[in-house]
């Protein structure tokens, strides 16, 4: 059985869980004189246009010094549970797909020293159907379960080309699904 993750509020918490990264953004440039509502305004409007720290930074005029104060705490916002169950499956049955600004996301991966855990980490600047469907079709005698924590990400998926591939919607039971699927 092969695993493919999403990054963001998935292994990561982005932004759902009460301590998170988005709030830690907030509270740091807030700190420098960004108000909350210009800083939450901006990420709203880019989230879905590659949003980059680096880029949003520039956006307020910040020194860049201030992206490794705030990519620092990485490690913290990583998603312990889902890890620990990621170490039982083993790094060649686990992927990342994951949508955004290349740097901006594989520098969060890295700094969340997680990346050696999964056999490939994809980062698509369009929808995730393309990787996906690469991985299914590279492991097609195998079951492929897509974990993401947006539907709309499984809107677009041949599941006729593709049987062996199933998904779970990482939501507030998200973990449970998962631990149903390795019983």
């Amino acid at each position: 059985m092969k695993f493919i993750f999403d990054f963001d509020d998935v292994l990561f918490n982005t932004s759902k869980n009460p301590k998170n990264m988005r709030e830690h953004i907030y509270s740091i440039l807030e700190k420098t004189g960004v108000p909350f509502n210009l800083a939450k305004e901006y990420i709203e409007k880019e989230r879905w246009n590659q949003f980059s720290l680096k880029k949003m930074l520039a956006h307020f005029s910040l020194k860049e010094e201030l992206y490794k104060e705030i990519m620092h705490e990485s490690k913290n916002f990583v998603n312990k549970e889902l890890l620990e169950i990621i170490k039982k499956i083993g790094k060649s049955n686990c992927y990342i797909v994951s949508y955004g600004d290349e740097e901006f996301q594989l520098d969060k991966i890295n700094r969340s020293a997680i990346a050696p855990l999964f056999s490939e980490i994809l980062i698509v600047q369009d929808n995730k159907k393309d990787a996906i469907e690469k991985i299914c079709a590279k492991h097609k005698d195998e079951k492929v379960i897509f974990i993401d924590d947006k539907a709309r990400h499984f809107e677009d998926l041949d599941f006729q080309k593709y049987p062996n591939l199933q998904t779970i919607l990482f939501d507030e039971q998200g973990l449970q699904k998962l631990m149903a699927e390795l019983d």
